[in-house]
């Protein structure tokens, strides 16, 4: 019996020592993951370059000022006759578009301006002029419309050729027209 007992016992601090094995891995999990992290320091390649010291002025900032006044809002409108012949307006789509020659050619998606009667493009100083279809292609959904206008701003489009990979792109639109 007590061969027994002395077995019970050495059972019991068995696992105690589980216990105490555990609270030790989980009092170590808890302070390695409380404790400060150094910062790293940031080399001056590694920084965001920036204009007049603003942080906030950033490549993309900068690209979106040079290029928003040449996007434009589209709206496309279309028509059909009713049952008693009148011309009634049976849709209307929204879209936009960017100017890229001053000769009042624009590039929008096919999507904006399929099925249009017509189309109106508004500009970003708050002129609004009929345009015409160029021409459009619905398997790459591209579609160039032309207005007649001067003073018009032109984007600065980039040489897809100097491209490396890896570099960021930028979209910039007008989706609500």
């Amino acid at each position: 019996m007590e061969r027994w007992i002395t077995s019970m016992n050495q059972k019991k601090h068995w696992w105690l020592y589980v216990l105490l094995l555990f609270l030790g891995f989980a009092v170590g999990a808890l302070l390695f993951t409380l404790r400060p992290t150094p910062a790293l320091p940031v080399k001056e390649s590694m920084s965001i370059s920036t204009q007049n010291g603003n942080p906030r002025n950033t490549p993309v900032v900068q690209a979106v000022k040079k290029s928003g006044p040449a996007v434009v809002g589209i709206t496309n409108k279309a028509y059909a006759k009713d049952y008693f012949n009148r011309t009634v307006q049976t849709g209307e789509g929204i879209g936009s578009g960017v100017i890229f020659d001053s000769r009042g050619y624009i590039v929008t998606n096919f999507h904006v301006i399929d099925g249009a009667s017509e189309l109106i493009v508004s500009l970003a100083d708050g002129r609004s002029f009929p345009a015409q279809l160029v021409g459009g292609d619905p398997a790459t959904d591209l579609a160039v419309v032309k207005i007649e206008a001067t003073d018009l701003p032109v984007a600065i489009l980039g040489d897809s050729d100097t491209l490396q990979i890896g570099e960021p792109a930028i979209a910039i639109g007008n989706p609500l027209g």
